[in-house]
């Protein structure tokens, strides 16, 4: 499944992912490392305060510039402007909302998934397609500040940090990349075995057969 999400990441990454945004994202972030790298070794240069081993210093700087450049990049927003619409039952939605498919879609989502009903077939495939969105902009979000949390809890780690709980709580955060992978994969996989089925025939108006809810009285009218 990880494979798969790759695969699906990397095809439609540019279908999803506006390149505009991802470009301004990138450079106002690498502003903002440079700033910080800046402003931390002039600091460090006058007071000190990054007082470590020798050769460690610059290393800090490094990580600490890296940091602030990367979470600046994962908090500008990366969905294209000119997606297509997204509804649901004829409803507009947001595709960014649609992180969780809907519940009677949720059983082909996990590990093990079942032979996907004909009548399920169309729910499928529309939340599988607007998951699938959500999930490649959140990967493209979420790692670049991820991984920034995770180089500052290196840089505190070295300024004599000795909560060891607390370094791994940040690294612990790097498994939501894999997580949205895998569960992209196992989207992939739903709404392309959905996409393999027959298109379900529109049912009659009038059902066939004997009709188990009839309408109007059902009080006998005395024969005239």
């Amino acid at each position: 499944m990880y494979r798969l999400g790759w695969q699906v990441f990397r095809a439609r990454f540019r279908q999803d992912v506006s390149v505009d945004r991802l470009r301004r994202a990138l450079l106002v972030g690498v502003v903002v490392a440079v700033a910080i790298g800046v402003l931390l070794a002039v600091t460090d240069a006058g007071t000190g305060w990054i007082d470590v081993g020798p050769g460690q210093s610059p290393l800090i700087v490094l990580l600490g510039a890296l940091a602030a450049g990367l979470i600046t990049v994962s908090c500008f927003p990366m969905r294209r402007r000119d997606e297509p619409p997204a509804t649901i039952n004829g409803y507009q939605v947001r595709p960014d909302t649609m992180r969780i498919a809907r519940a009677s879609v949720q059983r082909y989502l996990g590990r093990r998934m079942p032979d996907i009903e004909p009548d399920d077939r169309d729910t499928v495939l529309t939340d599988t397609a607007l998951v699938r969105r959500t999930l490649v902009v959140d990967v493209m979000r979420a790692a670049p500040g991820l991984i920034g949390l995770a180089f500052a809890g290196i840089a505190l780690f070295l300024l004599g940090g000795r909560s060891a709980l607390a370094f791994l709580w940040v690294f612990g955060y790097l498994g939501l990349v894999p997580d949205r992978i895998l569960r992209l994969g196992r989207t992939e996989r739903a709404h392309r075995a959905a996409a393999a089925l027959p298109p379900t025939e529109p049912g009659s108006a009038t059902p066939t057969g004997r009709n188990r809810f009839p309408s109007g009285s059902k009080v006998g009218l005395p024969d005239v």
